[in-house]
Order: C-alpha cells, then structure tokens, then sequence
C-alpha cells in the first residue's frame, strides 16, 4: 500500500506534467500544398499538351499550348468543349493565335483537378473536331 506522501508526490508529478503539456505549443504543421495535384491531357494531332493544376482548395489553373492545326487567326471558331460542357471559343478564354498553333496560354477556373481526371477535352474549330483526348493523372509532367 502506497503511503500519503508517495501519493501526494505523485500527484503532485501528474499535475505537473499536465500543466508542462497543456502550455506547449503544437508543431507546426506541414503547409498544404495544391501544387502537386496535377493532370495532363495531350493532342497528338494538333501537337500540344494542356496541364490542369490545383492552385488552391477552389480553383484550378490550366497552362497549354497547341503547335499546329490552328490555320487561321481567328479565335472565335476555335472552341475547348469538356465533356458534355458547353464549348468555349479560345476568344472567351483569351487563347491567342499563332498560325500554326496557338501561344502559350494559362487559363484559371473554379474547380478540382481530380474531377476532371478521365473527362474528355476536345479543341474544335466551327464545331469540328480537330483532336479530342481524356485528361490523366500524370506523376511526370
């Protein structure tokens, strides 16, 4: 049987070590990164490639760029279409021409990378198909 005074020390060690802990300040926690959340979809017929990345918990931006099959300058009958989205001419988006392609352009919009993973993108011109692929999780961008 413990005596009074082993128990008074040991609760008084007790009382101690939860008023050290109660007082410490947490770690700081790894900052969340949206960085590495990205996806790629590419266009083999037009020579390009569009990469979604997450900038933040709402929003998504996409950087790209097409190398040939843009014959004239003229971005209102060019059109992104995703899934069964309206399409959007490369005008709305602010894509700018350079015949044989299109600059390099960078496009933010609300949304998540990882629902657009295995959605289909196609670059059409006066509602043409010119190239259609579906975006992928890409480790190796």
């Amino acid at each position: 049987m413990m005596t009074k005074s082993k128990i008074i020390t040991f609760l008084a060690a007790l009382f101690l070590i939860c008023l050290v802990f109660s007082h410490a300040s947490p770690l700081p926690g790894k900052p969340v990164s949206y960085e590495s959340d990205k996806a790629v979809v590419k266009f083999p017929k037009l020579d390009g490639k569009i990469i979604f990345t997450q900038i933040n918990a709402t929003h998504v931006k996409a950087n790209g760029k097409l190398n040939k099959g843009i014959l004239k300058d003229r971005p209102k009958e060019y059109f992104i279409k995703l899934a069964s989205l309206n399409e959007k001419s490369f005008e709305e988006m602010g894509i700018k021409i350079k015949v044989p392609g299109t600059k390099e352009f960078e496009v933010a919009s609300a949304g998540k990378v990882s629902q657009l993973i295995g959605l289909k993108l196609s670059i059409l011109h006066k509602m043409k198909v010119l190239d259609s692929a579906k975006i992928k999780k890409d480790f190796l961008i």
